[in-house]
């Protein structure tokens, strides 16, 4: 007997000195890890409107993760956040004081709001909504017909009289002021000057002069003075555009939660509009997707009531089985829950718990997308005993731009006991909204000061939380963040051993696209040690382009990889971190010329006809949609000098510089 226990006590000290080797030698390797800092901040609320601040020292940009807003206790009635760092989404009036101030020419108000315009929407095969708020905040991109049903009533909303503007396949804007129109294309980023070379010229003045289409007057004339050009205009004082008004307004109740994350998914909207021929909308460059959660408890007589339409049959009064049952047997039950939120609803996670406890019994969950007028069966329940159910549906995607109850649906449970009231009974219900929506339109977190502030018109007591997700401290540096296509720059990328041991000559590669989908590498570099608990960096130069080196088309912004010991020649205790990404705005530089001669102007000085006034009108022309989608993907031209000459500038008869 005591050899067998000598012999068991010998195994398990020989498996505990395995498990120690194990450990240690796992444990005794480097890690080499790139790694941002990855921050949040939660700020619990019981008032509104209610501010705080958030700091972020960032040797690096940033990059916005989420926003969660969560109601802990209570309702909610229309929820807002506004960011000092971003503009207010939500209605054209917060637009429009955001953006311009009350100092500002009426022209100055005009092309201010219609940067706006080209900074936020880009062009897109898809016909989306004409109603400008719901274009900004859900879409973000279209034709030329979203691009003014934008424009036009931002204008409205700052107190301009504008006009939407039809000139043959293309719709454009107008705008009033100085006792004249002029004509400023969001879709098309341009706008076009009288002979004066100062004044914005309208339709009128472009069809009376056919030379002035030409920006750069180089062109020769084509079209006849005065030829009859065939447009017509349509106005829309005060509104929103010529579809159903859209509402960013949506209530929220306890159980509730809403996640907007900056990240796509791909999940979107597969409506094109008038113009898309009935085909599905292929994926959007840019966008992305988040959650609405609606939760209801319904064995809690308080919040089995939040967010109800209608009900038949149900007992409002007994909740002493723990679950929400019909009032009498034989007839059928129901209770109707409206679901509403200001962004598209591309899928719908329907779950819940439920008691059936006869075959007879009825348990089922319907949908409707036309606010009650027609109803579509989702489920309807099987099995007897308790049951949790789950099921996924794309009917949302029905509820699209012309509907003047979106973006909302109706969630019906229907139930019959044919025995006794509870037989049959909901515990919970609940459904995971995938969202889709503009990027541009959240309100999130720069480098330095933000001051965040909620907004909510509810008057009832409650309490919410609301968390911010970041990052900060990327590993992958750029010398200049916003450097401009093809200007050389250098990247640096920052390795933490957070391992146990040395590692020695680490190679790291950076590459412009996933290295495992085919990305471009622009250089490369090593390191020849890091020591445990110790950070090294590595460089390379590079030429950044906004074009694609395969296809030659533009992109968003450019995704650069760095990856650390690619070939994994070095043994780690972890190989899952070693490749990190972030994204990298590149510009186009900016195109400043004075194109021709006719944009040159020689007046007579007034009181002295010996002297004369050169005006030279200098215009930058990056602007082309061909390059990034967005006006703010081109650098501005700073510090222009402007040199006049006597002859040839090469003899050096220069007369004076501006």
């Amino acid at each position: 007997m005591k050899t067998i226990i000598n012999l068991i006590l010998n195994i398990l000290f020989i498996l505990f000195l395995l498990q120690c080797t194990v450990f240690s030698s796992d444990h005794g390797l480097p890690d080499l890890a790139l790694q941002a800092v990855e921050k949040s901040h939660s700020e619990v609320i019981t008032q509104s409107p209610h501010s705080w601040a958030i700091n972020i020292n960032s040797e690096t940009s940033i990059e916005n993760q989420s926003i969660t807003i969560e109601v802990l206790e209570g309702t909610l009635k229309n929820p807002n956040l506004k960011s000092s760092g971003n503009v207010d989404f939500s209605s054209l009036k917060a637009i429009v004081d955001d953006v311009i101030s009350p100092e500002m020419s009426d022209e100055e108000k005009a092309l201010t709001l219609w940067r706006f315009v080209m900074d936020n929407n880009y062009h897109g095969p898809w016909g989306t909504s004409s109603d400008g708020l719901e274009h900004l905040n859900v879409y973000g991109y279209g034709y030329c017909g979203t691009f003014a049903a934008v424009l036009e009533p931002l204008w409205w909303a700052a107190g301009l009289k504008a006009r939407h503007v039809n000139i043959g396949n293309h719709a454009a804007t107008e705008v009033f002021y100085d006792n004249d129109w002029h004509y400023i294309d969001a879709h098309r980023r341009c706008f076009f000057l009288e002979k004066d070379n100062q004044t914005i010229a309208s339709l009128e003045d472009l069809n009376y002069f056919p030379e002035l289409w030409d920006m750069k007057r180089q062109k020769k004339q084509t079209q006849q003075k005065g030829e009859k050009k065939y447009y017509y205009m349509t106005m829309h004082p005060q509104d929103h555009g010529r579809s159903p008004i859209y509402s960013s307004q949506y209530p929220m109740s306890k159980g509730d939660m809403m996640t907007l994350t900056w990240q796509k998914i791909g999940k979107w909207c597969l409506e094109r509009g008038a113009e898309g021929g009935g085909k599905p909308a292929p994926e959007p460059a840019i966008y992305a997707n988040g959650i609405f959660r609606f939760r209801r408890d319904l064995s809690n007589s308080a919040q089995s009531r939040e967010g109800l339409v209608s009900s038949r049959n149900i007992d409002w009064n007994d909740f002493t089985a723990g679950y929400l049952h019909p009032q009498k047997i034989t007839e059928e039950a129901y209770v109707i829950y409206k679901e509403q939120v200001p962004y598209f609803i591309t899928s719908a996670t329907v779950s819940g718990k439920f008691m059936r406890k006869n075959p007879d019994d009825l348990i089922a969950i319907d949908i409707s997308t036309d606010n009650g007028q027609n109803w579509g069966n989702l489920w309807e329940v099987s099995e007897t005993g308790m049951i949790s159910a789950q099921l996924t549906t794309d009917k949302t995607q029905e509820v699209t731009t012309d509907k003047p109850w979106k973006y909302s649906y109706l969630l019906r449970i229907r139930m019959r006991a044919e025995k006794n009231v509870q037989d049959t009974g909901i515990y919970s219900i609940e459904s995971d909204n995938d969202l889709f929506y503009n990027p541009r339109s959240l309100p999130g977190l720069q480098k330095g000061e933000n001051k965040l502030t909620f907004y909510d018109e509810g008057t009832s007591p409650h309490t919410i939380k609301v968390t911010y997700k970041w990052r900060e401290n990327l590993p992958v540096k750029i010398s200049k963040e916003l450097p401009l296509d093809k200007e050389e720059v250098k990247l640096e990328c920052r390795v933490s051993n957070i391992g146990r041991a040395e590692a020695q000559n680490i190679k790291v590669v950076f590459y412009q696209g996933d290295p495992q989908k085919g990305g471009m590498e622009i250089g490369k570099d090593f390191i020849k040690r890091i020591e445990a608990g110790k950070v090294g960096t590595s460089q390379v130069k590079w030429r950044p382009s906004r074009w694609e080196f395969k296809s030659k088309e533009r992109t968003d912004n450019i995704e650069i990889f760095a990856a650390v010991d690619p070939e994994n020649s070095i043994k780690e205790s972890n190989e899952n971190n070693n490749v990190f990404s972030r994204t990298v705005k590149v510009l186009n530089p900016p195109q400043v010329s004075i194109p021709s001669e006719s944009l040159i102007k020689f007046e007579k000085k007034k009181g002295d006809l010996t002297m004369l006034t050169i005006t030279a009108t200098v215009r930058n022309f990056s602007s082309s949609p061909k390059y990034g989608y967005y006006l703010n993907d081109h650098a501005a031209a700073e510090k222009i000098v402007v040199k006049f000459f006597d002859g040839e500038p090469t003899r050096g008869n220069q007369i004076s510089a501006d």
